[in-house]
């Protein structure tokens, strides 16, 4: 894999668990614990991930993005305390791509990296890109979902689902992750929105028999789209 991966937060411990449990999956890591620190280091190492605490010694997260150079292409995941919709708009302005709110869980975590990197690898922001799982296609630019050369119909929400599966392909998925990732809320435990939307996708994709060939229930674990 040889990704890099700046750790830029400031609790010793929680930046030393990262770091650790992304090294046993590949990656190199850096660890560093204040902004101004941070700053130095994206400039000299050039990573291609960074994961950076919002609230840092030195200086915080905002003025570390302010920091950096405009030509860093690196994926720029914020790590947060709380959902504040102020700091996440200018974070995003400042060239964020995604956030993930503590307590941090490393599957999650994990989860999030592997599909912002697929995304950035292979530029599927672009308009002659398309994202391809088995015969499914999806248009990024246009938000169309296609099975074979066939539009299919479907929601925001529902897309928002696909995109997600697809830009995960063989990666058990449960409905924390999902729910984290399409709603940016904490799933509750009770919610079956997910399931229900689900059960609507694999009727547009003429899938409502088990097993299924898309969206795979994974028993007690969650859901999978295999590749």
């Amino acid at each position: 894999m040889d990704k890099h991966i700046i750790v830029v937060e400031d609790d010793q411990r929680l930046n030393h668990m990262m770091s650790e449990m992304l090294s046993s999956e590949g990656y190199q890591t850096t660890s560093i614990f204040d902004g101004l620190a941070a700053i130095e280091a994206i400039e000299n190492k050039q990573p291609d991930i960074v994961l950076l605490d919002m609230m840092l010694p030195g200086c915080d997260g905002l003025a570390v993005l302010r920091g950096i150079s405009e030509e860093f292409t690196g994926i720029i995941l914020m790590i947060t305390a709380k959902k504040d919709d102020f700091l996440e708009v200018s974070a995003l302005n400042l060239g964020v791509h995604d956030f993930i709110t503590k307590p941090v869980r490393p599957h999650i975590l994990l989860a999030r990296i592997k599909a912002l990197s697929r995304l950035n690898n292979n530029n599927h922001i672009t308009n002659s890109e398309f994202i391809k799982v088995q015969n499914l296609k999806i248009d990024v630019n246009s938000r169309m979902l296609f099975l074979g050369d066939d539009a299919i119909d479907i929601t925001d929400a529902e897309y928002e689902i696909i995109l997600y599966f697809m830009s995960n392909p063989g990666i058990i998925l449960n409905r924390e992750m999902i729910i984290n990732e399409i709603r940016k809320i904490e799933y509750d435990g009770f919610d079956r929105s997910i399931d229900m939307r689900i059960s609507s996708l694999r009727k547009k994709l003429n899938d409502t028999a088990p097993p299924y060939k898309y969206i795979k229930t994974i028993r007690a674990k969650g859901y999978m789209l295999p590749n």
